[in-house]
């Protein structure tokens, strides 16, 4: 557990994860202390130690899954049909950034479609007025980031073109 009190076993913020920001279990306030079971559990700090980082020092989920480190459930019940959709959508408003590069894959080899369509985004162009503001405040892509996916506040991961390329690959 982080030492903000959150369960998340995501890495968010920016931060690099160490021995120090954990918790042990038996004391996080979340996990019954009183069960035996708990020594089943794996300790975080255990757990996350060999998980590749971005350019921030967070966990590289991406990187994660596509390595094998890791072996998410398919869906909230485990029998959801995942359908990697590999297109990259350029989004050009973004005042002086570089455009952002939203890239399907890498939210489809986790989520179905109907995780995000149409309770987050509405699926066709122009249909969602995105902004920094609106995302910091929870709505569109900050209904994850910067609570379970990486964090808000690396630009970079997000903001990393120039080009105008969009569509399958």
């Amino acid at each position: 557990m982080f030492k903000w009190g959150l369960s998340f076993l995501f890495i968010f913020y920016g931060v690099i994860a160490t021995a120090e920001d954990f918790l042990p279990l038996i004391n996080d306030g979340v996990h019954d202390n009183q069960s035996g079971a708990i020594g089943l559990l794996q300790e975080p700090e255990k757990a996350l130690k060999d998980f590749p980082l971005d350019n921030a020092g967070a966990i590289d989920w991406v990187k994660t899954l596509a390595d094998g480190s890791i072996e998410p459930r398919k869906g909230l019940t485990g029998k959801e049909k995942m359908v990697a959709i590999d297109l990259d959508i350029i989004m050009k408003n973004t005042s002086t950034m570089p455009f952002v590069s939203f890239s399907h894959k890498n939210h489809t080899e986790w989520l179905t479609c109907s995780d995000c369509h149409t309770k987050i985004f509405m699926p066709q162009v122009g249909g969602n007025f995105i902004t920094m503001a609106s995302i910091l405040n929870g709505d569109y892509c900050g209904t994850c980031h910067g609570k379970v996916a990486f964090s808000l506040y690396n630009c970079a991961r997000c903001h990393k073109t120039d080009g105008n390329q969009s569509g399958l690959r």
